[in-house]
């Protein structure tokens, strides 16, 4: 805190808790004044601190806040008005104060102390009835918040209400409300494939051994981790829901998947599985790429889940004539017609050391969402091949078929 110049008389009878003051009296006013400085992030009012001054605010905005916990405060709104009064509420009151006052900029103030404050009361009754216009001010407009607050929250509430009731009657109406408890689980199974990926990477971090453009793809291929974290449950609760919304965009479709195999490739690596990638399309296909990734994740997680080490597990793409066709690939033990015909059943699982059965399901769900389609080509003991076609613009794949012409399966 700084002391400075006092403002003008003339700018003292511009504010209006002034403007109606005779000249003798705001003169009598003027001497009890203190002019402070306060830099940004400073207090001017702490927290249940006792009230020892009335503040005039001449320059700057102040910020209001409310701790709520040990750890955190909540903002409770802003105070900009030039010649406005804050803090005479505590003295009034003779309580200790309710809630902090910072510099949010740096900020000019007018202090007045406890004792010349109740003076003023006494002896300038103009004063007093603008100080109590302002706490009326203040009320007002204290109440007003409030009341936009708890409507604000009710219209969430009941938006909410609706939501879970129009959830529940749809889950209700595809006799699915059994499914939920191994959702549950599957959720939380899901929840370590990023984890692992998060992890990983941050050791990589953490060794220091990398330049600088290699840190920023490690961080950008954790953000892109943590955005799947929020998707994870949405895709369940579409699967139960029966679809939702696609946020659609057009992606040069070899750089997305450059990035997806990024994502990828760490764990096939801590498993001594080799992880390739043979990315010929070069043109453009409209997806969602946060829900797509999902898709690769889950086929990536069962290869990880079969695979021995030195095992192999490649992705590639290349264009057909109605798009793209992206291959997913690995040389595992690959599946008997009866696994093949049953593989993207609910809760079907065949040959995976873990898992619920909800991984391809959802698969086959988000590839349908964009209008494409997957079968499996597979020989067992040899490995398995999951082809997925999505169309270029504006062509339609349907009628879905999986008739589609295979790629000859690599056996090598």
């Amino acid at each position: 805190m700084k002391l400075f110049k006092n403002p003008s008389f003339e700018t003292l009878k511009s504010w209006k808790i002034f403007e109606h003051i005779p000249d003798a009296e705001l003169t009598e006013i003027i001497e009890k004044l203190e002019c402070r400085h306060y830099d940004n992030e400073e207090s001017i009012i702490r927290e249940d601190s006792i009230g020892g001054h009335l503040f005039i605010l001449t320059k700057g905005k102040v910020r209001i806040e409310k701790r709520v916990s040990e750890n955190s405060v909540e903002i409770l709104g802003f105070y900009d008005e030039v010649g406005g009064l804050f803090g005479e509420m505590a003295l009034l009151e003779n309580k200790p104060r309710s809630a902090a006052m910072i510099a949010d900029t740096a900020c000019e103030v007018l202090a007045v102390s406890k004792q010349d404050f109740l003076d003023l009361v006494e002896s300038v009754p103009l004063f007093t009835l603008a100080v109590a216009k302002n706490i009326s001010q203040f009320l007002r407009e204290t109440d007003e918040h409030l009341i936009n607050k708890l409507q604000k929250e009710n219209d969430e509430l009941r938006h909410i209400n609706f939501l879970l009731q129009e959830t529940q009657e749809e889950l209700i109406g595809k006799e699915r409300l059994s499914l939920i408890g191994r959702m549950a689980s599957t959720i939380l199974h899901d929840m370590k494939n990023p984890m692992s990926t998060i992890g990983g990477y941050a050791q990589l971090i953490k060794m220091k051994k990398h330049s600088a453009e290699q840190l920023a793809k490690y961080a950008d291929i954790i953000g892109k981790q943590v955005i799947q974290f929020t998707t994870m449950t949405q895709d369940l609760l579409s699967f139960a829901q029966g679809g939702e919304q696609m946020r659609l965009r057009s992606v040069e479709m070899a750089g997305y998947l450059e990035e997806c195999c990024d994502s990828l490739i760490l764990r096939f690596d801590e498993q001594n599985i080799v992880f390739e990638r043979d990315l010929n399309f070069q043109g453009e296909v409209r997806i969602d790429n946060g829900r797509f990734f999902r898709v690769l994740e889950n086929i990536a997680n069962n290869a990880l889940d079969i695979l021995e080490k030195d095992g192999r597990f490649i992705i590639r793409s290349i264009e057909v004539e109605t798009g793209v066709r992206i291959i997913l690939e690995d040389n595992g033990i690959g599946m008997s017609g009866e696994v093949i015909e049953n593989a993207f059943k609910e809760f079907y699982t065949f040959g995976k050391r873990k898992g619920t059965g909800l991984g391809l399901a959802i698969v086959k769900r988000i590839v349908d969402e964009h209008d494409g389609i997957i079968f499996i080509e597979s020989v067992e003991g040899e490995g398995t091949k999951f082809n997925i076609d999505l169309p270029a613009a504006g062509y339609n794949l349907l009628p879905k078929s999986k008739h589609q012409i295979p790629i000859p399966f690599d056996k090598s």
